[in-house]
This record gives C-alpha cells, sequence and structure tokens, in this order.
C-alpha cells in the first residue's frame, strides 16, 4: 500500500506535465491558422465530376452563397446538364463553418424535386498560405435516377 501512495503523486505530476505540453503545442499552432473567410472573397473549386463549384461571401463574412452547376451523380453513364435549382446564403458560423443544402428541380412544365445536395466544410488560412474552403459535396437523388447516383466526395476551393 505504501508503494501505491508514492506513486499516485507521481503520475499526477508526470498527466500534469503531458497536459501543459499538449496545450503549449496546441496553443502555438492555433496562432497560426484563421478559421473565418475573407470577406467579400471568392472561392473556387472544382469537383471529381470536373463541376465548378464556388462560394461567395459577402462582404460582412457572415453568409456566403454556393454556385454549382448541377447536382453530382456518382453512378456510371450519369450526365451533368444543369437543372433549375434554388440556393439560399449560408449562414457561417464564428468558427469558419458552413452547411448549406441546394435542390435541384426536373425541367418543363410541372417541375419536380430532383435531388437535394448539401454542401459542409470550413474556411481556413493556413499562415501566409492562399485561404481555402475544405468540404464535402453530398448528392441525394429522390427523381428518376434512384439512389444508385447518390453519393459524397470531398474538394478544396481556394481564394480567387
Amino acid at each position: 500500500m505504501r508503494t501505491r501512495s508514492r506513486l499516485v503523486p507521481i503520475l499526477a505530476l508526470f498527466a500534469l506535465a503531458v497536459s501543459a505540453m499538449a496545450f503549449a503545442v496546441t496553443g502555438a499552432s492555433a496562432g497560426t491558422v484563421k478559421l473565418t473567410p475573407v470577406k467579400g472573397a471568392t472561392y473556387a473549386g472544382t469537383l471529381s465530376s470536373r463541376l465548378r463549384i464556388s462560394l461567395k461571401v459577402d462582404r460582412k463574412g457572415k453568409t456566403a452563397t454556393i454556385a454549382l452547376q448541377a447536382a453530382p451523380a456518382f453512378c456510371a453513364g450519369s450526365g451533368t446538364s444543369p437543372e433549375p435549382h434554388s440556393a439560399k446564403p449560408a449562414t457561417i458560423s464564428k468558427q469558419g463553418a458552413l452547411s448549406a443544402t441546394i435542390t435541384y428541380m426536373t425541367g418543363g412544365i410541372h417541375p419536380q424535386k430532383l435531388a437535394i445536395v448539401t454542401v459542409k466544410g470550413h474556411f481556413y488560412t493556413f499562415g501566409s498560405a492562399t485561404p481555402v474552403f475544405q468540404g464535402t459535396v453530398k448528392s441525394t437523388y429522390v427523381f428518376g435516377s434512384g439512389t444508385e447516383c447518390n453519393g459524397q466526395e470531398s474538394f478544396q476551393a481556394t481564394k480567387r
């Protein structure tokens, strides 16, 4: 029992030292990463399907509008023709996070919901590097193609 009582303070001191080192390391690196977007900037990238995606940040840096020509389809033989869609500006959190939903409709006299695309990610600036948005785009088809064209992928958009 006597050995255990000497060991507890030593382990506590070791845990405190490790915590202090971890705090110092994360505190130092947090200063080199900015987690907010550049106000009024446009970020542009390309998905694997060669669709271009852009995020236009408003001049206050609080919202962003996403432009994506068509809903990405993750199935063989899928086309990427433009469909009418609606996208509202998405709110950007104080930590630089963004989550947006875009609804794509079929064309014609009686349009129906074709797909829902969700874009999620974060804005980053690493030191003096070019600011980026790193995120994922997820397509959920609800009409026509069915679930075989559903999918998601990661992407990066850089400030233009």
